[in-house]
């Protein structure tokens, strides 16, 4: 049973005193499996450099590859209510706040202006760790203050749409 004990001397540390490599430094691509640094992966606009695979991103790497440098949010400040009292198998101001903490996401969609490629623009983008990119009313006024901003400023809006829908409608289809 001596594979069982260390015998060599240089091998002394306790597992708990080992130090492990901080989260975030690797990704797995989803469809190859191969590992991916990083900031490898930020640097490719997080397609895979194995397989050419498009890895899902949120919001902010959107404007993070989209803008030049900074960005001014429009609306950050607005959370969703529950005006219909709506409840599946959780009541919604729970899963808002349970949403809220995990992803530090107030809504679907972020909106922002500032410049890409040196010209003005707003950009809205969808967010899907966001209850699968549900659209309450906050998204609705997002789109609208961006909306208004662009008529005021005379710039572009794009909006990056991203929530469950298409897929869920796909299934549907699928079954028809």
């Amino acid at each position: 049973m001596s594979w069982f004990k260390r015998v060599k001397d240089n091998i002394r540390t306790r597992t708990e005193d080992k130090n492990n490599t901080p989260d975030g430094l690797w990704t797995k691509c989803p469809n190859c499996k191969k590992a991916l640094q990083s900031k490898q992966l930020k640097k490719n606009s997080y397609v895979c450099n194995h397989c050419d695979h498009h890895l899902r991103i949120g919001s902010m790497e959107y404007f993070d590859i989209l803008f030049d440098n900074e960005f001014v949010e429009i609306g950050d400040k607005l959370i969703s209510d529950d005006p219909l009292a709506f409840e599946d198998t959780k009541k919604y101001p729970d899963r808002l706040m349970a949403t809220i903490e995990k992803t530090g996401l107030k809504d679907a969609i972020r909106a922002a202006y500032g410049f890409m490629n040196g010209k003005d623009i707003v950009i809205c983008a969808m967010d899907f760790r966001f209850i699968g990119g549900s659209m309450g009313s906050v998204v609705g006024a997002k789109i609208c203050m961006a909306i208004d901003h662009c008529l005021e400023h005379q710039v572009p809006l794009l909006i990056i749409s991203k929530s469950g829908g298409a897929r869920m409608m796909e299934g549907a289809l699928s079954l028809m």
